[in-house]
């Protein structure tokens, strides 16, 4: 059985320590005295989408601007490039490529390579933003904010609130 559980109260003493728990969703039939495993991990919040509907705003701004010559999808991968999101490298095919970025929510060819005389391409593929919590999307979208900012684009998120 899982549920989410706050710890209210830490109790200690020479030998023990004991835990105060709220749970917060589901009930639980525990008897006394009888022994349970417990395994506690730390609540991780995801990125909003708000800051989803923000980012993506910006970068289909910053790809429209007369001085910009990227498709959203490269300003997007570059920003995650910057921000040292979540990668891993992988080598395939050519024809492969299609096949990984229907897989990865970024593809960037890294280079050509030669081995046991085929030709390869090595690629780094992305994790995306969904798979982001909130303070490394904060990080993707700082990168993507002085990137539009350095353009002039207007960054603030009420202007993009009815995107």
């Amino acid at each position: 059985m899982r549920t989410v559980a706050i710890v209210r109260q830490v109790f200690r003493n020479i030998r023990n320590q004991m835990l105060l728990i709220e749970n917060l969703y589901s009930d639980i039939d525990i008897e006394p005295n009888k022994e349970y495993v417990l395994e506690l991990k730390e609540v991780r919040s995801k990125r909003s989408l708000q800051q989803n509907k923000f980012m993506w705003a910006l970068i289909h701004q910053i790809a429209d601007h007369k001085e910009m010559n990227m498709k959203e999808i490269e300003i997007y991968t570059s920003a995650l490039e910057e921000a040292n999101a979540k990668y891993i490298y992988l080598m395939g095919i050519k024809e492969a490529e299609d096949e990984l970025r229907k897989n990865f929510r970024a593809v960037k060819v890294v280079r050509p390579t030669i081995e046991n005389g085929k030709e390869y391409i090595i690629y780094k593929c992305f994790v995306g933003s969904s798979k982001l919590n909130t303070k490394e999307m904060n990080k993707l979208l700082d990168i993507i904010i002085s990137w539009a900012e350095e353009l002039g684009i207007e960054t603030d998120e009420k202007y993009y609130s009815k995107c």
